[in-house]
Parts: C-alpha cells; structure tokens; sequence
C-alpha cells in the first residue's frame, strides 16, 4: 500500500498506524487527515482514516469518507469493506452486503465473506446468512470469532433444532493451550469469595440493564466482586459500572495470556462469562481454565458447548427438565434475570386505543427475529383483530431496499401501509422508550424472543404476548411474563398466540388497568429484584466451590 510513496509521505503513513494501533482514535484521524491533505491520491490513508472513525463510534464520518474514496478510487475493493462496516453500524444492512459483496468480488476472504453473512443476517435473510457463514467456516475453520458469530446467528434460524444446535456449538475450535484447573491458594469451604463478571457489554448495551443489578446488590460480607471489561470504546454507563463497589480489571485488547495471568493475580475462585459466543467474547481464555469454579450466563441464549464450565445460570422456565446443554444447568429461583429500569422512563400514559378508538399492537425486536414465520403469525393476529394496526420498530428500517422487503412479507398476507407501520432506529434512548407510549400491546418474536424489549414493554405498561417454544430462546418471554403475573400471555402455538392477544385486545377494561398499574407490578416483583438474584447466585456459587474444594480432599 505504501509502494512509490515520498518518504515523508510513508513515515507520516506508518507514524497514523502506530498511534491507531494504539487506540488513539481521535489523534489517529487527525493524522490520516493531514495525509489525505498532503497526498489526495494515496488511498490507504482514506481506508485506515474510515477505520479509526468507525472504532471512534462515527459511523457516518465513515461513510463519508468511503463514500469520497470511492469515488476517487473505483477499483480500490478495501474501501468497498470499510463502507460496508459503516453501513451496518449505521443500520444500512442492504447497503452493507453491497459493500461486502464488492470487496469480495476481489477474491475469497474469511473475514469478508463472515461480514457479508452478518449483513445478510441483520436483513433477516437467515438462509443465505447460513450458507455464507458456512464457506466463512471452511476457509477458516480454526478462527474462534467466525465460528461463534455463525452460532449466534443460527438462533434466528427456525430450521435448526436445539440439538443441532448443541453440536454445532461442540463443534467450536478448540486451538488454545488447554492449563490444568488451579488449585486455590485457600480451600476455606466458607471463606469470602472473589467472583469476576468477564462482560464487552460494560456499556451502554442491553446487556447492561441486567448486569447491573446483580454487580450492585452483591452481598460483599460473602463474595468480592471483579468486573472484567472488554469495553473497546467506555461511555457514561462504562462509568457507572465503574462506580460500583468493586474491583475494575480494563482487559479490552489485551491477549488471553495476558487475562489468564490477570485472575491468577486476582486470586479469582469464581469465573462468571457474560458474552458466550456473542461478539467480544473470551471464550478462548476460558478454555485455560484461569479459575476453579466456571460459569456463563447471559449474552448468550444457548448452551455454549464448551466443557469448560461448569454451570450455566437457567430458570425452570427457560429450561425446564430435558433442557439440552454442555454445562451443568443451574435453575435459579425467581427466575434467571433482575432488569434496571431506565431511570429516564416517561410515565405510560393513557392506552392509546382511549385516543384512536383502535388498537396498536407492536414490536421493537431486533429485525432478524422477525422471520416469515413470525410475520404469517403477527398476520394471522392482525386478522382475528379488525382495524387494528401493527408498529415495528427495528434498526435497518430507515433503509428503502430492507423497508420494502419487510413490507413485501407483510404484503404476502393481504397488510399493507394502513395496516403496518415501520419506524427505524432511534438513537436517544429516552426517545426509543418514549415510544412504547404509542403501543397497545406488544407481540413477540420467535424462536428467538425478546428480552430487553419485552422489559422495557412491560415497564411502559404494554402488556406482552409470547410463543414458548423448545429451547431457551424460546422461552425467555414466558419466563418474564410469569415473574409479572402474565403468564396467561404465554402461546402454545401460533393459533394461540392470535386467540391470546385478541382476548387482550377486546379487553379494553383489562389493557388500561395494566397500563395504570403494570410499571408498580413490576417493580414488586422478582423480575426487579437484584438482591434475590444476588442471594440465589451466591448460594450456587457457594455451592459449586464447595464442591470443587470437596473433589480435592480439603471437605
């Protein structure tokens, strides 16, 4: 890239990389800036200047700046890849898979061909996201990321069943260096234990709303808390993490060796994943065995495969008897999740069908939940109610070309615009909230339901309707419902589903008692109680170090 450069040129080139490489992103576009100034005609310089606004968060100075580079360079296919990127964080899913789709055309590439599968995924073209995982597999079939990004993604897919799903996710690389299980330094059954929460989603991320009530009702007379972060970029939520009573370890871009020897200075018993197989996970540090006791919960809605945890943190709910799974399940009581509220939450006010004489049912699920499948039951609901209308919100609905292919699969079944409204991204999160006002009743997705959003529905005092069905992603709504008093809202099937959220809709007396009194429900109940969930992990992890103290003949 830097071949025929003035020297002054390649020195100032290879000076911006050292400064990117060092996660100085503001200072590094600074000086990629000044090298388009002084060389217009160097291509590199707009690439790697598109790449350090993206993991500065500026998407759209990003796409800018491809957009200018392409225009320049036509034949330049590293810029069709960052702009593919910045599409897709902008919630250009089309737009992106064109950008893939062009850098591609170069010649095969893992990584590219990974991209493209991840923007055909956030268009809900399952199938095709598949099949371009699949060759992202087979040409590298020993990279950890690609692998756990086709896992991901295979939830969205209705056709693969829980157990195909387990052994895909057996199947995951295993290459790093496997360490024998420490011994702990003091095998006290009954001790005070150091517990590491290991999380990229120390952010503003839905993963946050649940994290943080645990991390902050922790009873710190039992277990010493450690977050371990993967954060790239920390924002104001990253702060408030940090506040809490706990010890902060910043691992984000550090190696695996590097975090291993981290929880061995740290003296950690107990070793908590948050991510699974979702994007910035330490999957293969965990395979070292840096900790006595292993266990995952949250980000990830399946069993991660690995047989180096030891539990996994259930309900009975999510995974009743017969549930499939690599770790030992343990089933907490009150269910598997405590949310925090959004403390910028507008009241719910009135029920909107009091102002419009009609009802608004709603999603604001991520777009790849909503599957053919879901659309022909959402479908078969609209026409077992008259009039009514249906909102989704998702990201990648500002776009026209993903917009008219969701409105084509609502058209399948006779709704048209009068019938389904879509609306986009919404950035301020205050706002996106604030839009729960204009819902009735929200419907879920599946075979991957909702979580935050269904949270968020209920504390907007929008009831929910679910479809419980075989696996763990499945059966997150029905387990939320239940810890509300809604477990009425739980379908068996799609017939039920219609028969259970029309109920609701002619139930106009029911729906404006719920909008009244759902958000005061809901703050009494398990679903937002973090010191009954403190109280059950620390049980279990009392539990699961007993045991391992016991194995090595110290009980």
């Amino acid at each position: 890239m830097t071949t025929n450069l003035p020297p002054e040129i390649a020195a100032a080139f290879a000076a911006a990389n050292a400064i990117a490489l060092s996660g100085d992103w503001r200072t590094a576009a600074e000086r990629y800036r000044a090298l388009i100034a002084a060389a217009p005609d160097f291509p590199g310089a707009y690439v790697n200047l598109a790449s350090v606004l993206l993991a500065g968060r500026d998407a759209e100075g990003a796409m800018l700046t491809a957009a200018n580079a392409a225009t320049r360079f036509p034949g330049f296919l590293p810029i069709y890849a960052v702009a593919g990127e910045a599409a897709l964080q902008l919630g250009q899913p089309f737009a992106a898979s064109n950008g893939f789709a062009a850098a591609l055309s170069g010649g095969e590439d893992a990584q590219l061909r990974a991209k493209l599968a991840l923007a055909l995924q956030a268009q809900g073209r399952a199938a095709e996201a598949a099949a371009n995982f699949a060759l992202a597999r087979r040409m590298a079939p020993g990279d950890a990321a690609i692998a756990s990004a086709a896992l991901f993604s295979g939830h969205y897919d209705p056709q693969i069943s829980p157990a195909e799903a387990l052994a895909d996710a057996a199947n995951w690389p295993r290459h790093a260096a496997r360490a024998a299980r420490p011994n702990p330094c003091d095998r006290d059954p009954e001790r005070r234990l150091r517990v590491a929460y290991v999380s990229p989603d120390f952010a503003n991320h839905s993963c946050a709303y649940f994290l943080a009530p645990l991390l902050a009702s922790h009873d710190r007379r039992a277990v010493e808390i450690f977050a371990y972060s993967d954060v790239a970029t920390p924002d104001g939520v990253t702060a408030a993490f940090k506040a809490l009573d706990l010890q902060w370890r910043d691992m984000a871009g550090k190696s695996d060796d590097a975090f291993v020897a981290q929880t061995r200075d740290d003296g950690i018993d107990i070793l908590v994943d948050c991510a699974g197989h979702t994007t910035g996970n330490r999957l293969t540090a965990f395979l070292r065995r840096p900790a006595p006791v292993q266990a995952t919960w949250l980000g990830y809605p399946a069993s991660t495969g690995l047989d180096c945890f030891d539990a996994r943190f259930v309900d009975a709910i999510t995974d009743p008897d017969g549930a499939l799974a690599s770790e030992e399940l343990v089933r907490v009581a009150g269910g598997f999740l405590a949310y925090l509220p959004p403390p910028f939450a507008p009241e719910p006010g009135p029920s909107p069908f009091e102002a419009s004489g009609r009802i608004t049912f709603g999603s604001f699920n991520n777009l790849p939940k909503i599957t053919p499948r879901v659309v022909a039951m959402w479908a078969q609901t609209l026409r077992a109610v008259p009039d009514s209308r249906l909102i989704v919100k998702a990201k990648g609905l500002d776009e026209p070309a993903t917009r008219e292919r969701y409105a084509a699969m609502f058209g399948v079944h006779g709704l048209d615009g009068s019938r389904v409204e879509f609306v986009g991204f919404v950035g301020d999160i205050a706002a996106h909230i604030a839009r729960y006002r204009a819902i009735d009743v929200a419907l879920d997705t599946f075979p991957y339901n909702g979580t935050t959003t269904t949270c968020e529905a209920l504390w907007m005092g929008v009831p929910v309707v679910t479809l419980a069905g075989d696996r763990h992603a499945a059966r997150v709504g029905a387990s939320l419902l239940d810890r509300v008093g809604l477990g009425d809202l739980v379908a068996a099937d799609p017939a039920d589903f219609a028969r259970i959220a029309a109920g609701l809709a002619a139930d106009r007396k029911r729906l404006a008692a719920l909008r009244a009194g759902l958000r005061a429900r809901m703050a009494a109940s398990p679903l937002c109680d973090g010191r009954r969930l403190a109280r059950e992990f620390e049980a279990a992890y009392r539990r699961l170090w007993q045991r391992v103290v016991s194995a090595d003949g110290m009980l």
